[in-house]
Protein backbone atom coordinates (compact mmCIF):
# COMPACT_ATOMS: atom_id res chain seq x y z
CA UNK A 1 0.00 0.00 0.00
CA UNK A 2 1.71 3.76 -0.46
CA UNK A 3 2.41 5.62 2.64
CA UNK A 4 0.39 8.83 2.89
CA UNK A 5 2.98 11.42 4.27
CA UNK A 6 1.36 14.55 6.30
CA UNK A 7 3.19 18.06 6.50
CA UNK A 8 3.84 18.75 9.78
CA UNK A 9 4.02 22.59 10.73
CA UNK A 10 6.57 23.23 12.63
CA UNK A 11 6.07 26.20 15.69
CA UNK A 12 8.91 28.43 17.10
CA UNK A 13 8.20 29.06 20.17
CA UNK A 14 9.23 32.23 22.41
CA UNK A 15 10.73 31.64 25.63
CA UNK A 16 9.13 33.62 28.71
CA UNK A 17 10.84 37.02 28.89
CA UNK A 18 10.21 38.62 32.74
CA UNK A 19 10.57 41.95 33.61
CA UNK A 20 8.47 42.40 37.31
CA UNK A 21 11.19 42.90 39.71
CA UNK A 22 13.97 42.41 37.34
CA UNK A 23 14.76 46.01 36.33
CA UNK A 24 18.00 47.22 37.37
CA UNK A 25 19.40 51.04 37.35
CA UNK A 26 22.73 51.14 34.97
CA UNK A 27 24.33 52.78 37.78
CA UNK A 28 23.66 49.63 39.62
CA UNK A 29 23.77 47.30 36.76
CA UNK A 30 27.39 48.53 35.01
CA UNK A 31 29.51 48.00 38.09
CA UNK A 32 27.81 44.92 38.97
CA UNK A 33 28.52 43.61 35.56
CA UNK A 34 32.64 45.12 35.61
CA UNK A 35 32.68 43.02 39.12
CA UNK A 36 31.32 39.78 36.98
CA UNK A 37 33.39 40.47 34.65
CA UNK A 38 36.18 40.44 37.29
CA UNK A 39 35.18 36.92 38.97
CA UNK A 40 35.32 35.57 35.22
CA UNK A 41 39.06 36.12 35.59
CA UNK A 42 39.00 39.15 33.06
CA UNK A 43 42.21 41.61 33.38
CA UNK A 44 41.62 45.54 34.61
CA UNK A 45 42.86 47.63 32.08
CA UNK A 46 42.70 44.96 29.17
CA UNK A 47 38.99 44.92 29.02
CA UNK A 48 37.39 46.18 25.82
CA UNK A 49 33.68 47.36 25.91
CA UNK A 50 31.11 46.98 23.04
CA UNK A 51 27.84 48.16 22.92
CA UNK A 52 24.73 47.71 20.66
CA UNK A 53 22.36 50.38 21.06
CA UNK A 54 20.00 52.70 19.21
CA UNK A 55 21.90 55.91 18.88
CA UNK A 56 18.82 58.22 20.86
CA UNK A 57 19.86 60.44 23.08
CA UNK A 58 18.90 58.36 25.72
CA UNK A 59 21.18 55.68 25.61
CA UNK A 60 23.80 58.08 26.17
CA UNK A 61 23.90 57.53 29.73
CA UNK A 62 24.47 54.10 29.92
CA UNK A 63 27.30 54.45 27.19
CA UNK A 64 28.95 57.24 29.67
CA UNK A 65 28.66 54.75 32.80
CA UNK A 66 30.32 51.75 30.38
CA UNK A 67 32.88 54.14 30.26
CA UNK A 68 33.01 54.91 33.54
CA UNK A 69 33.20 51.67 35.07
CA UNK A 70 35.53 50.19 31.98
CA UNK A 71 37.99 52.88 31.62
CA UNK A 72 37.77 53.20 27.76
CA UNK A 73 34.43 53.82 25.75
CA UNK A 74 32.87 50.98 24.56
CA UNK A 75 33.45 49.95 20.96
CA UNK A 76 29.55 50.22 19.01
CA UNK A 77 28.73 47.14 17.30
CA UNK A 78 24.91 48.25 17.05
CA UNK A 79 22.29 49.08 14.74
CA UNK A 80 19.36 51.04 15.12
CA UNK A 81 16.58 48.53 17.04
CA UNK A 82 19.13 46.97 18.99
CA UNK A 83 20.56 44.87 16.00
CA UNK A 84 24.20 43.49 16.17
CA UNK A 85 26.52 44.49 13.68
CA UNK A 86 27.88 41.18 13.62
CA UNK A 87 30.63 41.68 11.19
CA UNK A 88 32.11 43.93 13.52
CA UNK A 89 33.09 41.15 15.69
CA UNK A 90 37.11 41.01 14.16
CA UNK A 91 37.70 44.88 15.07
CA UNK A 92 36.10 44.90 18.65
CA UNK A 93 38.23 41.96 19.27
CA UNK A 94 41.32 43.71 17.84
CA UNK A 95 40.66 46.32 20.54
CA UNK A 96 41.09 44.59 23.59
CA UNK A 97 42.59 41.20 24.91
CA UNK A 98 38.90 40.75 26.75
CA UNK A 99 35.87 41.07 25.11
CA UNK A 100 32.52 42.52 26.48
CA UNK A 101 29.32 43.25 24.58
CA UNK A 102 26.36 44.75 25.85
CA UNK A 103 22.98 44.50 23.52
CA UNK A 104 19.71 46.14 23.91
CA UNK A 105 16.51 46.97 22.02
CA UNK A 106 14.92 49.91 24.09
CA UNK A 107 11.60 50.93 24.97
CA UNK A 108 10.09 54.08 26.92
CA UNK A 109 8.18 53.36 30.21
CA UNK A 110 5.88 55.70 32.33
CA UNK A 111 6.13 55.05 35.66
CA UNK A 112 3.01 56.79 36.44
CA UNK A 113 0.47 55.39 33.63
CA UNK A 114 2.45 52.02 33.64
CA UNK A 115 2.40 52.36 29.89
CA UNK A 116 5.27 51.57 27.36
CA UNK A 117 6.61 53.10 24.10
CA UNK A 118 6.98 56.97 24.72
CA UNK A 119 9.78 59.11 25.66
CA UNK A 120 9.67 62.96 26.81
CA UNK A 121 12.00 65.16 24.85
CA UNK A 122 13.45 67.90 27.20
CA UNK A 123 15.17 69.10 24.22
CA UNK A 124 12.54 69.69 22.40
CA UNK A 125 10.07 72.82 23.05
CA UNK A 126 6.88 72.39 25.64
CA UNK A 127 6.05 68.89 26.27
CA UNK A 128 7.32 66.83 23.17
CA UNK A 129 6.27 63.05 24.01
CA UNK A 130 7.61 60.62 20.79
CA UNK A 131 8.40 57.08 20.40
CA UNK A 132 10.98 54.98 22.20
CA UNK A 133 11.98 53.54 20.22
CA UNK A 134 11.19 55.47 17.32
CA UNK A 135 12.79 52.37 15.18
CA UNK A 136 10.52 49.68 16.55
CA UNK A 137 7.43 51.76 16.52
CA UNK A 138 8.43 52.55 12.71
CA UNK A 139 8.51 49.00 11.86
CA UNK A 140 5.02 47.79 13.74
CA UNK A 141 3.09 50.31 12.77
CA UNK A 142 1.44 49.25 9.53
CA UNK A 143 1.09 45.99 11.09
CA UNK A 144 -0.76 47.61 13.86
CA UNK A 145 -3.13 49.77 10.98
CA UNK A 146 -3.84 46.49 9.15
CA UNK A 147 -4.72 44.36 12.08
CA UNK A 148 -6.75 47.52 13.56
CA UNK A 149 -8.43 47.38 10.32
CA UNK A 150 -8.85 43.95 9.63
CA UNK A 151 -10.78 43.70 13.19
CA UNK A 152 -13.64 46.37 12.01
CA UNK A 153 -13.98 44.68 8.29
CA UNK A 154 -14.78 41.28 9.30
CA UNK A 155 -17.82 40.08 10.66
CA UNK A 156 -19.68 37.46 12.54
CA UNK A 157 -22.83 37.17 12.36
CA UNK A 158 -25.94 33.92 11.76
CA UNK A 159 -28.54 33.68 9.30
CA UNK A 160 -32.40 32.73 9.55
CA UNK A 161 -31.40 29.32 9.26
CA UNK A 162 -29.29 29.58 12.41
CA UNK A 163 -25.73 29.15 10.71
CA UNK A 164 -22.90 30.92 12.31
CA UNK A 165 -21.28 32.66 9.79
CA UNK A 166 -18.09 35.05 9.25
CA UNK A 167 -17.57 37.45 6.27
CA UNK A 168 -13.97 38.70 5.32
CA UNK A 169 -12.61 41.28 3.26
CA UNK A 170 -11.30 39.42 -0.48
CA UNK A 171 -8.29 41.22 0.31
CA UNK A 172 -7.10 39.02 3.70
CA UNK A 173 -8.06 35.54 1.85
CA UNK A 174 -5.08 33.57 0.72
CA UNK A 175 -6.91 32.32 -2.53
CA UNK A 176 -4.87 29.81 -4.90
CA UNK A 177 -5.77 31.79 -8.05
CA UNK A 178 -4.85 35.05 -6.36
CA UNK A 179 -2.82 35.10 -3.43
CA UNK A 180 -1.88 37.86 -0.78
CA UNK A 181 1.47 39.68 -1.59
CA UNK A 182 1.55 41.73 1.06
CA UNK A 183 -0.76 42.12 4.46
CA UNK A 184 -2.50 40.39 6.42
CA UNK A 185 -4.10 37.21 5.84
CA UNK A 186 -7.00 35.49 7.45
CA UNK A 187 -5.92 31.60 8.98
CA UNK A 188 -9.82 30.14 7.98
CA UNK A 189 -8.46 26.98 8.14
CA UNK A 190 -9.09 27.20 12.10
CA UNK A 191 -12.29 29.38 11.18
CA UNK A 192 -14.32 27.61 8.69
CA UNK A 193 -14.55 23.60 8.55
CA UNK A 194 -13.48 22.09 5.34
CA UNK A 195 -15.78 19.89 3.45
CA UNK A 196 -15.11 16.24 2.41
CA UNK A 197 -12.49 17.72 -0.49
CA UNK A 198 -10.65 19.10 2.35
CA UNK A 199 -11.68 22.79 0.35
CA UNK A 200 -12.80 25.74 2.47
CA UNK A 201 -16.16 26.72 0.20
CA UNK A 202 -17.84 30.22 1.17
CA UNK A 203 -22.03 30.18 0.95
CA UNK A 204 -22.24 33.65 -0.37
CA UNK A 205 -20.10 36.51 -1.78
CA UNK A 206 -20.63 39.97 -3.05
CA UNK A 207 -18.40 42.28 -4.98
CA UNK A 208 -15.54 42.62 -2.05
CA UNK A 209 -16.14 40.14 0.45
CA UNK A 210 -17.08 35.79 0.85
CA UNK A 211 -18.93 34.65 3.59
CA UNK A 212 -18.21 31.36 5.06
CA UNK A 213 -20.04 28.73 7.86
CA UNK A 214 -18.04 28.15 10.77
CA UNK A 215 -16.14 25.33 12.37
CA UNK A 216 -18.30 24.01 15.83
CA UNK A 217 -14.99 24.50 17.13
CA UNK A 218 -14.62 28.35 16.73
CA UNK A 219 -18.79 28.70 17.62
CA UNK A 220 -17.77 27.10 21.12
CA UNK A 221 -14.56 29.11 21.32
CA UNK A 222 -16.56 32.03 20.53
CA UNK A 223 -19.72 31.16 22.71
CA UNK A 224 -17.51 30.47 25.93
CA UNK A 225 -16.58 34.07 25.88
CA UNK A 226 -19.97 35.31 25.98
CA UNK A 227 -20.74 36.56 22.88
CA UNK A 228 -24.16 36.99 21.52
CA UNK A 229 -24.18 36.20 17.83
CA UNK A 230 -26.23 38.89 15.81
CA UNK A 231 -28.60 38.70 12.58
CA UNK A 232 -27.86 40.26 9.77
CA UNK A 233 -24.75 42.20 9.08
CA UNK A 234 -23.73 41.20 12.46
CA UNK A 235 -20.81 42.67 14.50
CA UNK A 236 -17.36 43.43 13.60
CA UNK A 237 -15.14 40.83 14.89
CA UNK A 238 -13.02 42.98 17.09
CA UNK A 239 -10.61 41.54 19.73
CA UNK A 240 -11.71 38.09 19.09
CA UNK A 241 -9.50 38.50 16.20
CA UNK A 242 -6.36 36.69 18.40
CA UNK A 243 -3.10 36.04 17.44
CA UNK A 244 -3.74 32.73 16.39
CA UNK A 245 -6.34 33.27 13.70
CA UNK A 246 -4.15 35.32 11.05
CA UNK A 247 -0.42 36.42 9.70
CA UNK A 248 1.72 38.72 7.83
CA UNK A 249 3.33 38.20 4.54
CA UNK A 250 5.50 40.55 3.29
CA UNK A 251 7.87 40.33 0.74
CA UNK A 252 11.19 41.39 1.05
CA UNK A 253 13.21 42.83 -1.79
CA UNK A 254 15.70 44.29 0.45
CA UNK A 255 18.73 42.24 1.93
CA UNK A 256 21.14 43.81 4.03
CA UNK A 257 20.63 44.54 7.44
CA UNK A 258 18.79 47.91 7.20
CA UNK A 259 15.59 45.60 7.36
CA UNK A 260 16.78 42.60 9.80
CA UNK A 261 14.61 44.26 12.32
CA UNK A 262 11.49 43.47 10.45
CA UNK A 263 12.65 40.30 9.18
CA UNK A 264 13.38 39.58 13.00
CA UNK A 265 9.86 40.21 13.79
CA UNK A 266 7.45 39.73 10.99
CA UNK A 267 6.98 36.09 12.09
CA UNK A 268 5.38 37.22 15.51
CA UNK A 269 4.12 40.12 14.00
CA UNK A 270 0.30 38.67 15.17
CA UNK A 271 1.26 38.28 19.18
CA UNK A 272 3.13 41.99 18.67
CA UNK A 273 0.05 43.47 17.35
CA UNK A 274 -2.10 41.86 19.98
CA UNK A 275 -0.39 42.68 22.55
CA UNK A 276 -1.14 45.36 25.45
CA UNK A 277 2.21 46.38 24.88
CA UNK A 278 3.26 46.64 21.34
CA UNK A 279 6.59 48.36 21.45
CA UNK A 280 7.50 46.47 24.15
CA UNK A 281 6.56 42.97 23.14
CA UNK A 282 8.32 43.49 19.67
CA UNK A 283 11.40 45.05 21.60
CA UNK A 284 11.08 41.19 24.18
CA UNK A 285 11.21 39.60 20.74
CA UNK A 286 13.60 41.21 18.91
CA UNK A 287 16.90 40.81 21.97
CA UNK A 288 15.72 36.75 22.07
CA UNK A 289 16.03 36.77 17.82
CA UNK A 290 19.14 39.09 18.27
CA UNK A 291 20.91 37.53 20.87
CA UNK A 292 20.47 33.51 19.44
CA UNK A 293 21.82 35.16 15.95
CA UNK A 294 24.48 36.78 17.70
CA UNK A 295 25.84 33.69 19.56
CA UNK A 296 25.92 31.91 16.21
CA UNK A 297 27.91 34.22 14.88
CA UNK A 298 30.35 34.11 17.52
CA UNK A 299 30.24 30.45 17.75
CA UNK A 300 30.59 29.73 13.92
CA UNK A 301 33.36 32.44 13.74
CA UNK A 302 37.07 32.79 14.82
CA UNK A 303 37.53 36.33 15.95
CA UNK A 304 36.86 36.01 19.69
CA UNK A 305 38.69 32.58 20.19
CA UNK A 306 41.55 32.30 22.62
CA UNK A 307 39.66 35.45 24.56
CA UNK A 308 38.03 36.28 27.24
CA UNK A 309 34.07 37.12 26.41
CA UNK A 310 31.16 38.01 27.89
CA UNK A 311 27.97 38.75 25.76
CA UNK A 312 25.05 39.88 27.61
CA UNK A 313 21.66 40.90 26.18
CA UNK A 314 18.97 42.50 27.68
CA UNK A 315 16.05 45.56 27.31
CA UNK A 316 17.15 49.02 28.20
CA UNK A 317 13.62 50.52 29.75
CA UNK A 318 13.69 54.48 29.36
CA UNK A 319 12.41 56.56 31.71
CA UNK A 320 11.77 60.15 31.39
CA UNK A 321 12.63 63.14 33.70
CA UNK A 322 10.13 62.93 36.73
CA UNK A 323 9.31 65.96 39.10
CA UNK A 324 13.19 66.92 40.15
CA UNK A 325 14.72 63.24 38.46
CA UNK A 326 16.61 63.41 35.45
CA UNK A 327 15.98 61.03 33.06
CA UNK A 328 17.07 57.65 33.64
CA UNK A 329 17.68 53.83 32.10
CA UNK A 330 16.64 50.80 33.57
CA UNK A 331 18.28 47.25 32.19
CA UNK A 332 16.62 44.06 32.49
CA UNK A 333 18.84 41.12 31.48
CA UNK A 334 17.64 38.74 29.66
CA UNK A 335 20.92 35.75 28.47
CA UNK A 336 24.27 35.80 28.47
CA UNK A 337 27.39 34.04 26.40
CA UNK A 338 30.77 33.37 28.43
CA UNK A 339 33.37 31.87 27.12
CA UNK A 340 36.72 31.89 28.71
CA UNK A 341 40.14 31.94 27.24
CA UNK A 342 41.51 29.15 29.84
CA UNK A 343 38.70 26.85 29.28
CA UNK A 344 34.96 27.65 29.85
CA UNK A 345 33.97 25.69 33.01
CA UNK A 346 30.66 23.40 31.81
CA UNK A 347 28.13 25.74 33.51
CA UNK A 348 28.89 28.55 31.27
CA UNK A 349 29.24 26.00 27.96
CA UNK A 350 25.47 26.68 27.36
CA UNK A 351 23.76 30.13 27.55
CA UNK A 352 23.20 31.54 31.16
CA UNK A 353 19.38 32.20 31.00
CA UNK A 354 17.42 34.88 32.82
CA UNK A 355 16.96 33.58 36.20
CA UNK A 356 20.50 32.61 36.22
CA UNK A 357 21.48 35.36 34.84
CA UNK A 358 20.26 37.78 37.27
CA UNK A 359 21.53 35.89 40.30
CA UNK A 360 25.11 36.26 39.06
CA UNK A 361 23.99 39.50 38.59
CA UNK A 362 23.07 40.48 42.25
CA UNK A 363 25.59 38.57 43.56
CA UNK A 364 28.28 41.36 42.59
CA UNK A 365 28.78 43.74 44.44
CA UNK A 366 27.65 47.11 43.29
CA UNK A 367 30.26 49.31 43.97
CA UNK A 368 33.76 49.55 41.32
CA UNK A 369 36.64 50.57 43.13
CA UNK A 370 38.21 50.64 39.46
CA UNK A 371 36.24 53.16 37.91
CA UNK A 372 37.57 56.14 36.19
CA UNK A 373 37.40 59.68 37.59
CA UNK A 374 36.18 61.26 34.16
CA UNK A 375 36.43 64.80 35.64
CA UNK A 376 39.95 63.81 36.52
CA UNK A 377 40.38 62.35 33.39
CA UNK A 378 39.53 65.28 31.11
CA UNK A 379 41.50 67.90 33.18
CA UNK A 380 44.61 66.11 32.18
CA UNK A 381 43.28 66.27 28.57
CA UNK A 382 43.29 69.86 29.50
CA UNK A 383 46.64 70.38 30.93
CA UNK A 384 48.15 68.31 28.75
CA UNK A 385 51.09 69.59 26.25
CA UNK A 386 49.73 71.06 22.97
CA UNK A 387 51.42 69.64 19.76
CA UNK A 388 51.76 71.33 16.87
CA UNK A 389 50.10 69.26 13.91
CA UNK A 390 51.48 69.19 10.97
CA UNK A 391 50.53 67.77 7.85
CA UNK A 392 53.50 65.41 6.08
CA UNK A 393 56.24 66.76 3.84
CA UNK A 394 55.61 66.46 0.41
CA UNK A 395 57.95 66.83 -2.80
Amino acid sequence: MPHTYIQSTIIRRLAPFKVDGLAISYAEFVPRLYNLCMTLGFRKDKIMPSRAFCSDENQGWPIILLTKHFGTFPFNHGRVGGIVATDRHGPHAHHGEDSVIVQASHVGYDPVTGTYGTFIRPRMDGTCVSASCGKITHVISPYLEQYEFAKERIFLHCDEQGRHLITVKNSFIDFDSHPVKDGLVVRLERIVAPNENGNIHPISAVSTSQTYEVSESFRKRIDETGYIWQSGAGESIGDYLTEDLFYFREDFHETDESILLERNLIEFMPIIVTSKNPPLRAAKINIQLEFARTVESIRRGTEYKGKNLLYIAGLNIDISEYKDYPATTYFVPWAAHIQLKDGTPEEYIHPVEQERLCALIAEQKSVNPDQADLKEQIGQMLEAPRFDIKSPNTN
